[in-house]
């Protein structure tokens, strides 16, 4: 008997395992959307100021990093970002390196809670002048972008961990054509993975054991959408964006694991995360 069918029965039990403790998971995480709203956009608490302003600066870096790599320049450019969370420190760091204005759309009004403390910690660990004439906020319960915001005003788009959480992507898409200027770029990291933080850790494609009814009722606003990579390609091509590439960030060992067989054929089912890149046509 090879090693493969000695390892069988185990698998199955981990299985089986896995799929009802995240059935836990998805009926706890609509519990406390229920009791508290959307409130933890990033892994730290908004006290903790110099671990939040630290992970500002690294997902700039990185975001600029991948702008680079795709051909776009941050340097007098107008930025969007989807989704900015707590704070709008990135706003702030885009600005000083160069980009002309910096506009955060979000459908949580989170940034506008955020003490002056933090913006002049911030301002001291940079030793910049916050250009807050140039930084707008937004936050919209509709998540209307063509309402929000002119057309053809955009000329980069950036977001981290925010895609997975459009209730609409095809919208969203669709309107961030309109609001860009031809050329314009898009960087997005978009994490594919489960979202509680235990099970994603050991079990990263949770939210794909289940069928699409199962799934949908644990929906509350922000839940993962479960859109896969080839579906965000297809959905870029068609409202208008070209030279659309996407690649892993991050991967994990996806062998034995078991998917709902909606998602069985899907690419990438060992991304943690991906990026995407696109330039508006």
């Amino acid at each position: 008997m090879d090693a493969e069918a000695v390892g069988a029965p185990r698998r199955r039990v981990t299985n089986g395992a896995y799929y009802a403790a995240g059935i836990a998971f998805l009926a706890l995480a609509k519990l406390k959307h229920m009791l508290g709203g959307y409130r933890t956009p990033k892994p730290l608490a908004s006290s903790e100021t110099d671990g939040c302003i630290d992970y500002d600066l690294k997902v700039a870096d990185a975001l600029l990093s991948q702008l680079h790599r795709c051909g776009g320049v941050i340097t007098g450019a107008d930025v969007l970002e989807l989704g900015p969370g707590s704070d709008l420190g990135l706003g702030l760091y885009l600005v000083d390196k160069g980009a002309e204005s910096y506009t955060a759309f979000d459908r949580h009004d989170l940034a506008a809670k955020v003490p002056a403390a933090f913006y002049a910690r911030f301002a001291e660990r940079l030793n910049i002048a916050p250009h807050f004439d140039r930084v707008r906020y937004v936050a919209r319960d509709d998540f209307d972008l063509a309402a929000a915001l002119p057309a053809r005003s955009i000329d980069v788009v950036l977001s981290n961990a925010a895609f997975e959480h459009f209730d609409d992507v095809e919208r969203t898409v669709r309107q961030l054509a309109d609001v860009v200027r031809p050329g314009g770029r898009i960087v997005a990291v978009i994490d594919l993975q489960t979202h509680s933080r235990w099970i994603r850790d050991k079990d990263p494609n949770n939210i794909y054991r289940y069928p699409h009814w199962l799934y949908r009722l644990f929906y509350f606003p922000g839940q993962p959408n479960r859109v896969r990579p080839e579906q965000y390609r297809a959905c870029f091509e068609r409202h208008g964006w070209r030279d659309v590439s996407i690649f892993a960030s991050t991967r994990f060992d996806s062998h034995g694991r078991d998917v709902h067989a909606d998602f069985r054929d899907c690419a990438w089912l060992d991304a943690r995360s991906i990026v995407l890149c696109a330039t508006r046509q």
